[in-house]
């Protein structure tokens, strides 16, 4: 069984794939091994964000100082998309979605400081949430 981390990395690597290729989620289930395609959790956040992506992607632009959505790396994008679905949509603590983006942002992200970036636009959107 995978860990909640491993799992967040497979939404990560599917919302990536549908969002750069012309291939739909399922079509791209259909490349996964039994374990990611059987999973209610993979299935549920990548369907959810794709469906919330809109209003994801504006709070995002509404975080951004200086900045435009278009302008951050395609691997911060769907970062950002998920610990911001995962904050405003799901039962998930804030401090743990941060920590998550953080940790993919250093693993993933093209510059070497992305996960600073990261860590201010979420830590702006739980600033507004909780207000």
């Amino acid at each position: 069984m995978k860990t909640r981390h491993e799992l967040r990395e497979i939404v990560f690597r599917l919302l990536f794939q549908v969002d750069n290729n012309d291939l739909d989620l399922e079509t791209i289930l259909e490349l996964e091994d039994d374990d990611v395609k059987k999973s209610s959790y993979i299935r549920e956040t990548v369907t959810s964000v794709l469906e919330k992506k809109n209003d994801i992607d504006n709070i995002i632009s509404e975080n951004l100082k200086g900045w435009t959505i278009e302008r951050l790396s395609k691997m911060d994008r769907q970062i950002l998309r998920i610990a911001i679905y995962e904050i405003l949509f799901s039962e998930i603590p804030y401090k743990v979605s941060i920590n998550e983006a953080i940790e993919l942002s250093k693993k993933y992200s093209e510059k070497d400081d992305s996960y600073k970036f990261v860590n201010g636009v979420l830590k702006g959107v739980v600033e507004k949430v909780s207000n």
